[in-house]
Parts: C-alpha cells; structure tokens; sequence
C-alpha cells in the first residue's frame, strides 16, 4: 500500500483547513470574552442611566427633593445639573449597547464560519490514519523513521505507565504508613497513663490499641512489598536510587514476643514509631522523585508525540 502524491496533497489541504479553524475558534473565544465583559459593563451602566433618570423624575414630580429646591428657588437649575448627568450616564450606557450588538453579531458569523469545518477534524484523523497504514507496510527509509518513532514513543509510554503503577503503590504505602504512626501515638498515650497508675480501662486500651498496631503492621509490610514490586518494574539505572532496607519492614510482631513490664511495652513502641518514621520519610522521598520522573517522562511523551505526528504529515 503506497502513500500517494494526490494523498499528501489532500493532507496538505485538511491540515491547513484545520489550522484555520483553530484561528476562527480562537478569535471567537475572544470575541466571547470580550462580550462578556461588555455586557457585565452595558449593566452596570443600565444601573447607573436609572439612577440619574430616576433624580430627574423626583424634580419633576411632587416629592421632597422638589419641594427642598422650590424653596431655594433653584429647582431648574438643579434639574438641568440632574438632566445632564442622566443624559451623559444614557450616552455612556448607549455606546456600549452598541459595543454589545456588534459583538454579538460577530460572535454569530463567526459561529457560522466554523459550520464550514464541522469534519476537519474526522477528515484529518482519516488522512493521518491511512498514512499509517501505509507506512507501517513500507520498507524504505521513511517506513524506517516512521516505526522508530512510534515504537520510541510506545517505550515513552510504557515507561511513564510504570512510573505512574509506582507513584500509586507507593502514595497507598505512605497512607498506611500514617495510620500506623497515629496507631502508634494512641498506644504510646495510652500506655503512658497507664504507667502514672491508671485504671484497668486504660490498660485494656492500650492493649487493644497493640493489637490494632499489630494488624496495621502487617498491612503497612504488604503495602511496601507491592510498591517494591512496582519499582522494580522500572529501569535498572532507576533503580539504582532504592535503597529500601527489607529488615525495617520485620517489625509486625515485636508487640507480644516477651513482654513482661509497662515499660518494655512503652520501649517497643518507641522503636516502632521510629521505624514507622524512617520508613515515611524515605516514602516520602522516593515518590517525590517518582513524581518529578513522571512529569518529566510526560513531558518528553508529548514532545514525541508531536514530532510523530509533525512526520506524518510531512513526510
């Protein structure tokens, strides 16, 4: 299947069709803009012409106002200030109805040039879709450089997905990684009014509260396997960055092996919290700079894209 001359020609034509729909819908964006600007204007002003209308209409009519500056003998005086202030406000609010219409009507021809275009984008994905076509079967140079562009852009990609499965893995870590810390905490309270000499409830509570660190850890250690797992779907120069220390996680189980005082309860906490916290802080760091890979692997995704696409329709 050979790619044409007339092909790339009509190509040619739809990319420059299409181009020039974009440059109607960005003028038309601005046109909406600004008229919603005008017209946030046209009422304000609407609001401040009434007013003015509304001083001269109290002068003329039987009212306080009018009575205030009969006695004064500057009624008409007063009434002509009013009127040339209404008359200015009513010019004001005129020019920008003005300013309204114009706009609106320029936004309604402008919609209607776009009708023009309603299948430039379809023609455009049906050009581009059988150049593909057309280049994936061919052998020669330009089949070539279209095939290591994509299989380069697939590999970006595949890489920014595996990225991203990390990134996931390791927030979902991170949160079980708090829950433990905050299991810890009511532990340790717990604890620590139970060796001022409290009551038997705070005793029951800090055990239950072990028991619920004990579980938590456990789902803290899995959590960490599954985000090893991810990670070690990435690169190996990648990886050269973990250094996740696999003993920190064997700590699930060192709340009921030989616990004889309060205070070895109170110790073994301790040591918990701190490994929880060595733990959350390497988290910590290491999905940042998932974070920072994926925006940069999204970055040069797109760029790769584009240029993909830039050949296809000049090539």
């Amino acid at each position: 299947m050979n790619w044409t001359a007339a092909q790339q020609e009509a190509l040619l034509d739809v990319i420059r069709r299409r181009n020039e729909r974009d440059h109607l819908q960005k003028q038309l964006e601005r046109t909406q803009a600004e008229l919603a600007t005008r017209q946030q204007q046209q009422t304000a002003l609407r609001t401040e012409w009434q007013a003015e209308q509304a001083d001269v209409d109290r002068l003329d009519r039987l009212s306080w106002a009018s009575l205030y500056y009969d006695l004064l003998n500057t009624k008409e005086k007063q009434r002509s200030k009013e009127e040339a202030e209404a008359q200015q406000a009513r010019l004001r609010y005129d020019v920008v109805s003005a300013s309204v219409d114009e706009l609106t009507q320029q936004l309604a021809e402008q919609k209607n040039r776009l009708t023009a275009y309603a299948t430039v984008d379809v023609d455009y994905d049906r050009f581009i879709q059988e150049k593909r076509i057309a280049l994936s079967f061919s052998a020669g140079y330009v089949g070539n450089q279209y095939q290591q562009r994509l299989d380069n852009l697939m590999a970006q990609n595949r890489q920014c997905q595996e990225l991203e499965e990390a990134h996931k893995a390791g927030l979902q870590a991170l949160n079980e990684v708090f829950r433990l810390r905050k299991l810890l905490e009511q532990a340790r309270n717990w604890g620590t009014w139970d060796m001022l000499g409290g009551s038997t409830i705070a005793s029951i509570a800090k055990y239950q509260k072990l028991d619920d660190v004990r579980d938590q850890s456990y789902r803290v250690a899995q959590s960490l396997e599954r985000f090893r797992a991810e990670y070690a779907d990435l690169n190996q120069a990648f990886l050269t960055e973990w250094r996740f220390d696999h003993t920190t996680t064997r700590f699930v189980d060192i709340f009921f092996d030989n616990i004889f005082t309060d205070l070895s309860v109170q110790s073994r906490i301790r040591s918990a919290a701190q490994t929880a916290q060595a733990i959350e802080n390497q988290l910590v760091n290491e999905i940042s700079r998932l974070k920072k890979q994926i925006e940069q692997g999204v970055d040069q995704a797109r760029q790769t894209s584009s240029d993909l696409q830039q050949f296809l329709e000049t090539a």
